[in-house]
């Protein structure tokens, strides 16, 4: 028996955040996990290393995991029997496009994640059917694009049990521009966001819903649309193409904060994509027992679903089937078809490995075609 808290996937997210993990109070315990031994090792020891730096002396230890073996997989939850699960796995990180050359890239991110979702679904389906044969009762909180793979695997009873990052890591964002006009500390800012990934994806374009309080006060009124479309990054319109994987503090920090929430049973207010299935960012609170949306008065559960399904076509997403197929928009799939000859509109849960495994040949291809390096090859 281990217990603690289990990362999976230690590419560029999953690294910074078993690093940060590793300086939390009262962690007792991590073990992280990866397919590539050698590099996982290596990151540990160095993690080892550095906490030791600064006077801390974390229990860390690696496994080798392999989420395409899902008996294999259930059999080491049940040895390790973690107290939480983070999936940082992807068979393509979000930052890939980004690599492509310009033009190409810029045409693939406009076109949304939509067609992407296999790649971030596949590994996540693999461990939440790992966990239910492992018979095992613990909370997972996905990196995996929860937008969407959240409310695809809700509908076949494999639901994380919550995300973080995405809208998330719009609010400290909001929050200095509230504290900028206001003249008021960041802290003292609340701020109530509904949105999909998507309002990032095409930098505010796509519908959303905020409200803004300053202490208890009601302060929305005063900050239109336009100001905080101003706070959201413009990563996806691309100036030069990309040559290796961005920072990952702040998106590691938001992982954090959600994982800490559920292990120290905290009730944090927090925001969270695909909380209980849901599609799209919600603000949570968060607890050992999983997430709570926290709507305020003025906007329904129901609305608030409508806004982000409407929102998740921005993302190349037109709907999720019941029994989770997911369909993309028709302009996703001729982009992607054009850029990359990747040609496919639907993906059944069953075929998701076999579409996300054809989808990073094709990348893969491509980047060769150009000269460019083939990330984690």
């Amino acid at each position: 028996m281990v217990n603690g808290i289990l990362v999976i996937g230690l590419g560029a997210l999953g690294t910074a955040l078993v690093q940060q993990l590793a300086l939390a109070p009262g962690v007792n315990k991590i073990v992280a996990a990866d397919i590539d031994e050698k590099r996982g090792k290596e990151i540990v020891d160095n993690t080892i290393y550095g906490a030791a730096t600064s006077g801390v002396y974390p229990d860390i230890q690696f496994v080798g995991i392999d989420l395409f073996d899902v008996d294999g997989a259930a059999d080491l939850l049940k040895q390790i029997e973690p107290a939480l699960i983070c999936n940082c796995t992807t068979l393509a990180s979000w930052w890939f496009p980004h690599l492509l050359p310009i033009e190409i890239g810029k045409k693939v991110l406009e076109a949304g994640f939509g067609p992407w979702i296999p790649c971030h679904l596949t590994l996540a389906y693999k461990l939440m059917q790992a966990v239910k044969k492992s018979g095992l009762d613990v909370p997972i909180v996905n990196a995996s694009y929860n937008d969407a793979v959240a409310p695809i695997l809700s509908k076949v009873g494999l639901t994380p049990t919550v995300g973080a990052g995405n809208i998330d890591l719009l609010i400290p964002r909001i929050k200095k521009v509230v504290s900028e006009k206001l003249k008021v500390p960041m802290r003292e800012v609340t701020v109530f966001l509904v949105a999909h990934h998507s309002v990032i994806t095409t930098a505010g374009e796509a519908p959303f819903w905020y409200k803004i309080l300053v202490r208890d006060k009601n302060v929305t009124d005063r900050f239109a649309v336009e100001e905080i479309r101003g706070a959201i990054p413009r990563h996806y319109r691309l100036e030069e193409r990309w040559v290796e994987a961005p920072l990952q503090y702040h998106i590691a920090a938001s992982f954090l904060r959600n994982i800490l929430a559920v292990y120290f049973d905290t009730n944090e207010l927090s925001h969270a994509p695909g909380p209980l299935g849901l599609p799209g960012g919600f603000p949570v609170r968060i607890s050992s027992k999983g997430p709570e949306i926290v709507l305020p008065e003025e906007l329904s559960l129901n609305d608030a679903v409508k806004l982000n399904e409407e929102a998740a076509r921005f993302d190349g997403v037109e709907k999720i089937e019941d029994d989770g197929t997911l369909v993309i928009t028709d302009r996703a799939a001729e982009v992607v078809r054009d850029a990359l000859g990747f040609d496919h509109k639907r993906f059944r849960l069953a075929e998701c490995a076999e579409k996300a495994k054809e989808l990073v040949s094709l990348y893969r291809e491509t980047l060769r075609k150009y000269r460019i390096p083939v990330p984690y090859e």
